[in-house]
């Protein structure tokens, strides 16, 4: 090929339309598309003969956030096997001209050119810019990071081919490590697993990579802490598999030390026979503490698998559905936190109930709760009533003014409970809200009243089963 040849290939691959880089075998810039500068908002001559990684570098202001540590381990596994290879979404800011950066995301493609020796020569990046849906997604991510934060959950992605490991600075935690100091890939981690357990574990995941048709994961180990204490941890995930067969992990992990901790401990009170109370107390508030603990993780399942819907209204219905499983949870979570497993300080619990509501709505709900103690039995139909009445008037519509919640003892001994300033879905016959509403008032024996005219709903119900 003659150099005239040459000179007109080169132009002719500078003016692709899609936004491709080229490297070298040092991660060396050797050209790039016009798309792919236009993509990116940079000059040839500003990054042709540079490194990647210097060309490109991070964002100082989003640490923790841009992904040059996946990004060198994807190119370098490319170098070391000459297989194409395609990341997972990955934030990557772009330096402005001026100074500044624009925010990012990409699942990048990186394509090897081999020579006639096999030998990796170039590495062909196409960075597939995925911002604009990432950016769709990033409402349904701060309501996942905000329930894994309540629940204490940290949160994790795994790649076994390349050891890339991307999580959330509560897993940096359980491990040990300083937020961020932990590394791009799974190695320091593993190495931080019980010499116990991480034979298992291992197999487990070669287990997983090895049978096509499993979809979902449980792992449960100790990591040995660099203080030497020894923390446990329940890990639940699913398999996703890209058509070419690449393996990527993803779930949720939570840290279960006080509850072995209290396994055994409850394990000895038995063995010593002692005090019949004191272990009846301990083994309710185990009892509540693990309903809450598998609970929780359904409730993180759901939100897993919600990120997945477009339709809006089966992401209502998922959210609807999380929204009643957490009010159960919150009851056993009182229960065990506090030293009577009996019953319920009901204004204290519906308080912070409508806290959480109030604060992911961005509602205004006056409160007046008299100090009422009611069982489990009944406190739990209470809050799934209450929960339910509220989720309902705000999906009906925006309530006009602010909303007033009672729960109050009439001089008849039987209690009130009161929703007013909004009328609701509970109004409408035979909707689920209506049917789940008039299950749980016949639990407990209520008598329920909605008077539209002055937007309230009522409920009388006696203290105490009959």
């Amino acid at each position: 090929m003659n150099i005239a040849r040459q000179t007109d290939f080169v132009d002719i691959l500078w003016a692709m339309p899609q936004p491709y880089l080229v490297l070298d075998s040092h991660l060396v810039i050797v050209g790039a598309t016009d798309a792919y500068l236009e993509a990116t908002d940079r000059h040839r001559n500003d990054i042709v003969g540079r490194h990647i990684l210097e060309a490109f570098p991070e964002n100082p202001d989003a640490a923790g956030t841009v992904e040059q540590g996946p990004l060198e381990v994807s190119l370098r596994h490319v170098l070391a096997t000459g297989k194409p290879h395609q990341m997972a979404v990955i934030q990557y800011d772009i330096p402005k001209p001026n100074g500044g950066f624009y925010q990012r995301f990409w699942t990048p493609v990186h394509s090897p050119v081999l020579g006639e020796d096999g030998a990796v020569r170039y590495i062909i990046q196409d960075p597939m810019d995925v911002t604009e849906s990432v950016l769709k997604r990033q409402e349904d991510d701060a309501r996942l990071r905000v329930a894994l934060h309540a629940a204490d959950l940290g949160a994790w992605e795994y790649e076994p081919e390349t050891d890339i490991w991307r999580r959330s600075p509560s897993v940096d935690e359980f491990f040990g490590f300083a937020p961020g100091k932990g590394g791009p890939v799974a190695a320091p981690f593993f190495a931080r697993i019980h010499e116990s357990d991480l034979k298992r574990v291992q197999e487990e995941l070669r287990a997983v990579v090895g049978r096509p048709d499993q979809t979902t994961m449980k792992f449960d180990y100790r990591i040995r802490l660099p203080s030497g204490n020894i923390r446990h941890v329940s890990s639940r995930g699913e398999v996703l598999r890209t058509s070419d067969g690449t393996v990527r992990m993803i779930g949720v992990m939570m840290d279960v030390t006080a509850e072995r901790v209290r396994e055994d401990e409850l394990a000895a009170a038995v063995a010593a026979q002692r005090d019949l109370l004191a272990q009846k107390d301990v083994l309710l508030a185990e009892v509540n503490h693990r309903v809450k603990n598998s609970l929780q993780l359904v409730v993180s399942t759901l939100r897993l698998q919600s990120r997945r819907l477009e339709h809006p209204s089966t992401m209502r219905a998922f959210e609807r559905a999380i929204s009643r499983v957490r009010a159960i949870i919150s009851v056993h979570e009182r229960l065990y936190r506090t030293e009577n497993t009996l019953t319920v300080d009901m204004a204290e619990h519906l308080r912070r109930l409508v806290l959480d509501v109030a604060e992911a709505q961005d509602l205004q709900i006056g409160l007046e709760l008299a100090d009422i103690e009611l069982p489990t039995e009944r406190a739990i139909p209470l809050s799934v009533i209450v929960n339910e009445l509220l989720t309902a008037a705000m999906d009906s519509q925006k309530p006009e003014g602010k909303m007033h919640l009672m729960l109050r003892e009439l001089r008849d001994g039987n209690l009130e409970l009161s929703l007013s300033g909004t009328s609701c879905e509970l109004a409408t016959s035979g909707s689920l809200t209506q049917k789940l509403v008039s299950a749980m008032a016949l639990q407990i024996a209520g008598t329920l009243e909605f008077d539209d005219a002055i937007r309230t709903v009522t409920m009388t119900f006696p203290r105490d089963a009959s």
